[in-house]
C-alpha cells in the first residue's frame, strides 16, 4: 500500500502547510511522486465563480480546464476515503494535512509543550513532533522529536521500503542493473527508482489480482492493451468513439454464485 501520513496540529497557523509544501519540493526532486490531500471545513468554491453557477444549476460534477489546470468539482460530504480514492495518477507517498481522526501515522506541528500534552490525549498514532518546540521537552513526554530534514527522511524511509516491496524478484535483466537485487540496492542507495523496474511499467496495461499487482512486461501490456481494445470494438458502441477513449477500467467479479451467498 502506498505510505500515507499525516500532517496535524490541535489549531491553525502551527506550520502545518510550510512543512507539507517544503516536504513534498524536496521529496520531489528525489523522484518521489508526491500526492496531495488539504482538509477543510470551508467550500473551495465561492459564489463570484462560473463554476458555482454551475453547481447550483444542478451539475453533478464540474470540470473547470485551463490551460494549466483541470480542476474536478463534486458536491458532497466527502471524507478521506473518497479523498484517497479521488486520484488520477499513482503517487508513491501521500501526505494529509488535516485529518486528526484518521488511522494513518501522523506528524504533529506545535509551538510549545502544553499542545503536545494536550495532542497525546485526543490523537492517535503520533510518530513524531516537530516545529518551534525544545526537542528534550518533548522526549520527557515520551514522544519522539524530529526536525524537517528527520521528517523528510523518515518519509523517504518508508518510500524506499515500499518500493523495495513492489521489485517482483524475477531477475529479468532488462533494467540497467541486471537484477532486481542490484536494483534493489540502488534504490536504498538513492540512485534508482521503481519507475526502473521496467516489469512494472504501467505506461500501457496493468493487471490486479484483489490487492496484488502482477507485474507486466512491455509485450503483455500491449498484448492486454490490444485485445480489451478489441472487445470494445466489436460491442459496436452507439455515441462512443473508441479511437478517443484515454483510459479503459475493467472491474471482473471472480467469485461464483453460491460464494455470494
Amino acid at each position: 500500500m502506498v505510505p500515507i501520513f499525516c500532517i496535524v496540529s490541535l489549531g491553525r497557523s502551527k506550520g502545518k502547510t510550510a512543512l507539507l509544501e517544503w516536504l513534498t519540493r524536496k521529496l520531489s526532486k528525489q523522484g518521489i511522486n508526491v500526492a496531495t490531500i488539504k482538509h477543510s471545513t470551508k467550500g473551495f468554491d465561492t459564489e463570484d465563480k462560473d463554476t458555482w453557477r454551475h453547481l447550483e444549476a444542478g451539475a453533478v460534477e464540474v470540470v473547470f480546464v485551463s490551460p494549466k489546470e483541470l480542476i474536478t468539482l463534486r458536491r458532497f460530504g466527502g471524507s478521506l476515503v473518497d479523498a484517497l480514492g479521488a486520484f488520477h495518477v499513482d503517487p508513491d507517498l501521500i501526505l494529509v494535512e488535516g485529518f486528526k481522526g484518521a488511522p494513518y501515522p501522523k506528524i504533529l506541528c506545535v509551538d510549545n509543550r502544553q499542545e503536545v500534552i494536550e495532542a497525546s490525549k485526543s490523537i492517535q498514532n503520533i510518530i513524531a513532533v516537530t516545529g518551534e518546540v525544545d526537542g528534550d521537552e518533548v522526549s520527557s513526554l515520551g514522544m519522539k522529536f524530529m526536525n524537517r530534514d528527520e521528517v523528510c527522511d523518515l518519509l523517504r524511509g518508508a518510500v524506499i521500503d515500499y518500493w523495495l516491496k513492489l521489485i517482483p524478484g524475477f531477475n529479468c535483466g532488462r533494467c540497467s542493473y541486471r537484477s532486481c537485487e542490484g536494483l534493489a540496492k540502488a534504490i536504498r542507495n538513492g540512485a534508482a527508482t521503481i519507475r526502473e523496474c521496467s516489469m512494472r511499467s504501467t505506461l500501457t496495461a496493468r493487471l490486479r489480482l484483489d490487492a496484488v499487482e502482477v507485474p507486466l512486461g512491455p509485450w503483455p501490456q500491449r498484448l492486454l492493451r490490444e485485445l480489451l481494445m478489441a472487445f470494445v470494438r466489436s460491442l459496436k458502441l452507439k455515441g462512443v468513439d473508441v479511437s478517443n477513449v484515454r483510459k479503459m477500467v475493467v472491474e471482473i467479479d471472480l467469485k461464483t454464485e453460491g460464494d455470494r451467498g
